[in-house]
């Protein structure tokens, strides 16, 4: 009988030697190689041979072992099918690079800075929405990616209906034929929530918010419900006059002299933005095309810690930017202390928002799994003064992928602090974002039909001719599948997914349009692709490892999360796998998605924050 622990020994003793056959000594340092092996009966007839996985059924067993290669023979002398198990070829020379140096090889195993030096190939003239918690671009190096239509105008989505801003209080101003706003006599009647006053002396211009000390009670849209509050829509009282204007003569113009305040409200229950906002018709009467936040204000209450008292709230509009959705300036950021680097973002002006809940208009028809699947789009702002839309992402998921993708590569950050600067450049730097807020909510179909070129109108959806978005990206999946009662694959939003990718499917002259999903981090089992990852047209992608991270925040010393140069090139432990239960091998891509840094929001917790904007990113939304 053979003696199967043979793939403990080491060395075969100098005792066996004989002159009838002689037995080639292994070396002191074997080769181990990987081997998946196939075999009738039960895998126990492997004797003591460690496996790392195996399955038996009455057709035999199938396990995948660690032996030295020159034992091999004697598992194929017992009839066992072998088969040498092989890394992943990434086609890339990334392995003679210095990788202590360089902050990010992602571009090299992608070969993404191949194509973009060769061929000048770097994602120009391409659109991507990205389904996701929202993007963020406040970052230098994400500020150019906004996609924009001929007009200029911002293309972003929010069917989560979170980025509704109200800004119904108005405010009237007595403003004569030569332009001098003067003080209201107490006979002269208003038909608005207040009015508008001027200091003697050149003292300035306010707007009356504290009317004898009553305050002003205003509507305030609420963009965490239902996490936080009772509504939608919260009545709040603002306490303070706001100032609008240096004197009589010099103060932020509105040709109708009515002026409209509101204020977003955003963030988490835990770290709150409030941002006090005034909206102005500053060319044509009547026509509202102007807003100026109070960043200034937002900021100190934004890192107030209460233990020091209340801060000194500027509570002045003529300090801060007029913003014009369209002149290239929509981005809500603040540098408070004028050193050059942004410390503050609040979001994009120039989303269209879903009212969902029908604060504005109709309220949408929602489904318990899918979210809104209809309602009223509203535009980008109001002609009429009384509310407009924003863009955010509080949780960062978004604005990580699509960094992922776009970053520009022009700031410096000190990646480990040594004081040495690296760049953080994305695989397609000169691609347009089409940022697509849906994972609040769930408005997964609404904002993949969108995306793909329809208009909702009532119940029907219409194809416009074209398709907004070249490629759909969705850095998200679902794992738990029973819950929507079919199998991946199987279930709407893959049947969905897979219809959007085939011409004519939807609609006569409609092209189609390229799905791309994550595969999910449910690994490491086979057969662990959720939905809607395991649409057969769709293009899921799965995560493999790094070779540069030796180290790095609360992940230090933490071996799983890529502390090692060595084990890179390797599919990832949490990366969901194929077969879909239809037998698609699946994922369809790997990249890289453990890990590496992205591009973050500007955004600091408080004044003396010293982190730069970016963070560490991975997962096969990463990927």
């Amino acid at each position: 009988m053979i003696d199967n622990n043979f793939v403990k020994h080491d060395s075969i003793s100098s005792k066996t030697e004989s002159n009838i056959i002689q037995f080639n000594q292994p070396s002191d340092e074997q080769e181990f190689k990987r081997y998946l092996i196939f075999g009738k009966g039960s895998s126990s007839e492997l004797g003591n041979v460690i496996t790392d996985y195996s399955v038996s059924s009455s057709n035999g067993f199938f396990s995948i072992a660690v032996v030295p290669e020159n034992t091999i023979s004697i598992f194929q002398s017992k009839g066992f099918h072998i088969i040498e198990d092989f890394q992943l070829d990434f086609h890339s020379k990334y392995i003679s690079k210095d990788n202590i140096s360089k902050i990010s090889t992602i571009g090299n195993i992608a070969n993404s800075e191949y194509v973009q030096s060769v061929y000048n190939v770097t994602g120009r003239d391409v659109k991507i929405a990205i389904i996701d918690t929202g993007v963020d671009f406040s970052n230098p190096d994400m500020q150019h990616s906004l996609a924009r239509d001929e007009q200029n105008i911002p293309i972003m989505l929010d069917p989560d209906g979170q980025g509704l801003i109200l800004t119904n209080a108005t405010f009237a101003a007595n403003i004569d034929q030569y332009g001098t706003i003067k003080n209201f006599t107490k006979s002269e009647k208003y038909n608005t929530t207040s009015n508008v006053y001027t200091k003697a002396r050149g003292n300035g211009v306010f707007l009356n918010i504290e009317q004898n000390s009553d305050g002003t009670s205003l509507l305030v849209y609420n963009s965490m419900f239902p996490m936080f509050g009772q509504s939608p829509v919260l009545n709040g009282t603002l306490n303070h006059d706001m100032k609008i204007g240096k004197n009589k003569h010099d103060y932020i113009d509105s040709k109708s002299g009515i002026y409209h305040l509101g204020v977003m409200f955003q963030g988490t229950p835990g770290k709150q933005q409030v941002v006090p906002v005034l909206v102005t018709d500053s060319k044509i009467s009547g026509i509202y095309d102007t807003i100026t936040p109070d960043m200034a204000t937002s900021w100190q209450d934004f890192t107030n810690d209460s233990q020091n008292g209340k801060p000194d709230y500027d509570f002045d509009f003529t300090d801060d930017t007029p913003r014009v959705v369209g002149d290239g300036n929509e981005f809500l950021v603040y540098d408070f202390n004028d050193d050059g680097e942004l410390d503050y973002s609040v979001g994009t002006l120039g989303a269209r928002v879903l009212d969902i809940y029908g604060v504005i208009k109709n309220e949408s028809k929602l489904d318990e799994n899918f979210g809104a699947i209809n309602g009223t789009l509203l535009p980008y702002l109001d002609k009429k003064g009384e509310f407009f839309g924003v863009m955010t992402d509080i949780q960062g998921h978004g604005t990580a992928s699509a960094g992922t993708i776009v970053s520009k590569g022009l700031q410096e950050y000190d990646i480990y602090n040594n004081t040495k600067k690296y760049h953080i450049k994305g695989i397609a730097p000169d691609a347009k974002i089409i940022p697509v807020k849906a994972l609040w909510f769930g408005d997964i179909l609404y904002a993949w039909l969108w995306s793909a070129g329809f208009d909702n109108d009532d119940v029907l959806w219409k194809f416009t001719g074209e398709t907004r978005a070249d490629i759909i990206s969705n850095s998200w999946g679902v794992s738990t599948f029973p819950n929507y009662e079919y199998a991946p694959g199987f279930d709407l939003l893959s049947l969905v997914m897979t219809t959007l990718s085939i011409p004519d499917s939807f609609a006569e002259g409609y092209p189609g349009v390229l799905m791309i999903s994550s595969a999910g981090n449910s690994g490491h089992g086979y057969g662990t692709i959720g939905l809607p990852n395991a649409s057969p047209t769709g293009i899921s992608v799965g995560a493999t490892t790094n070779n540069i991270f030796v180290g790095y925040g609360p992940f230090k010393d933490e071996p799983r999360f890529g502390n090692s140069s060595k084990h890179s090139d390797h599919v990832v432990d949490f990366s969901s796998r194929g077969p879909t239960l239809i037998g698609d091998p699946k994922p369809d891509l790997m990249s890289v998605g453990a890990y590496s840094f992205t591009p973050a929001s500007v955004t600091k917790p408080s004044k003396d924050y010293k982190q730069e904007p970016f963070g560490k990113f991975g997962g096969t939304s990463k990927a």
